[in-house]
């Protein structure tokens, strides 16, 4: 499950960082559709931003060309659903960065 939840987490929200562009659709005037395609100029995630503060935040769902879906509560991860996999909830992947955390500071530890 460590590696899952890493390459799950790694997959989909980097996966913006490697498209080639951002299309950006107003709705209103605080909510944006999103449109990332990759370098082939295929879509590959889509979804909402709202605007908070001047920044613009994930919001609501979000999906993926792999089949993912996600849900942001104003820039904040709630959930993560990978294809054909249960649903992975922000608690369960914070506790999750915090047990790799600890373990890697008792490894640091012993090795004084």
């Amino acid at each position: 499950m460590k590696n899952l939840l890493a390459t799950i987490l790694l997959l989909f929200l980097t996966t913006s960082m490697f498209a080639q562009e951002k299309r950006l659709e107003q709705v209103n005037e605080t909510t944006y559709k999103a449109f990332i395609y990759d370098e082939n100029g295929e879509l590959n995630q889509r979804g909402l931003y709202i605007l908070v503060d001047g920044n613009l935040r994930a919001h609501g769902t979000w999906k993926d060309s792999f089949g993912t879906t996600a849900y942001f509560d104003t820039g904040r991860l709630v959930w993560i659903k990978p294809n054909g996999q249960r649903k992975y909830t922000n608690q369960e992947i914070e506790l999750h960065r915090l047990r790799n955390k600890v373990k890697r500071l008792e490894e640091s530890l012993t090795s004084l």
